[in-house]
């Protein structure tokens, strides 16, 4: 496969970040994690009772749910939450 035949990512776009990351991004926009990373992973240490490990919480960020924006939108949304 080459990279023209793979789907170009646009803003907007919502998927996992494997499914987003996968595409081409020549506008550079940038994946937010919705709810942020940090409270997913923090939801599952829960849920588990102890530390994940770093397989788990890669496992959890690869398939967790983001969105394509504008990295200056990235940042505002990040800096919004006051965590990642």
């Amino acid at each position: 496969m080459n990279a023209s035949s793979i789907e170009k990512l646009s803003v907007g776009d919502v998927g996992s970040f494997r499914e987003l990351n996968a595409k081409r991004n020549p506008d550079g926009l940038a994946l937010v994690y919705i709810p942020g990373l940090a409270a997913l992973l923090e939801r599952a240490r829960q849920l588990k009772g102890s530390e994940l490990s770093e397989e788990e919480s890669a496992r959890i960020a690869e398939h967790a749910t983001v969105m394509a924006a504008p990295p200056e939108v990235a940042k505002e949304t990040i800096e919004n939450r006051g965590y990642e």
